[in-house]
């Protein structure tokens, strides 16, 4: 797997992520994505899976599929597999998900679900940040790949819908806050040109296109 920048584990996809920062406002927006994502969390110690190359900042602690990766981040983390988590129930007042379910065969993304919930302390929350395609999304990236704008597509089991991504949610957590994602500007996150990063204000103030869809969950007091 040295050689690859994708591989299938199991049936569920592993990757070396690409680096965002070479194209400025992707990277802009991904910081804003974390923002949003940290201020869904409670205080205590979080847990984040499939991490890629960047723990997200609230992260105590990270399971990444791709073992590299486990090797250049500066906090605990261990290479593993989400639908069946190394640690104990209870563990965890927060779990962050960043744009990965897409990634997992649909049979077993409720697994990923209840694993964590399982790991999660009762009123703990889940914030997953994923991909959730619109008629303009579909669209533009398709038009991208045949174009050659963007890398190879490993989206082989292809992306959720935002209600999928709360039905699944809802199956184990009450959901607590959703919010739909995107903006026409995406179109210019293709752009390696610093210049590009100066839209970010005006991306933020152009929501209104489904893009993405940010699901938090909060897991019910025991005996709730």
């Amino acid at each position: 797997m040295s050689d690859a920048t994708w591989d299938v584990q199991d049936g569920a996809i592993v990757e070396r992520p690409r680096n965002v920062r070479k194209h400025p406002l992707l990277h802009r927006i991904y910081e804003r994505h974390d923002e949003l994502l940290a201020e869904q969390l409670p205080p205590g110690r979080t847990l984040e899976l499939a991490f890629g190359q960047h723990m997200h900042p609230r992260a105590d602690v990270g399971l990444e599929g791709w073992p590299s990766n486990v090797e250049t981040v500066r906090k605990p983390a261990l290479a593993g597999d989400a639908r069946a988590l190394p640690f104990a129930d209870d563990s965890f007042d927060a779990l962050i998900g960043r744009r990965f379910l897409h990634h997992v065969p649909p049979v077993d993304r409720p697994e990923i679900i209840r694993e964590a919930a399982r790991v999660l302390r009762p009123a703990g929350r889940i914030a997953l940040l994923e991909g959730t395609p619109g008629l303009y999304r579909k669209l533009t990236k398709g038009a991208a790949f045949r174009l050659g704008l963007l890398e190879e597509d490993t989206d082989i089991y292809g992306h959720l819908s935002e209600t999928a991504v709360t039905d699944l949610v809802s199956e184990s957590f009450e959901v607590a806050e959703k919010r739909t994602l995107g903006s026409p500007l995406m179109l210019a996150s293709i752009s390696e040109s610093d210049a590009s990063a100066r839209l970010l204000n005006l991306y933020e103030r152009t929501q209104f296109v489904k893009w993405w869809t940010l699901v938090v969950g909060e897991r019910p007091e025991s005996g709730a």
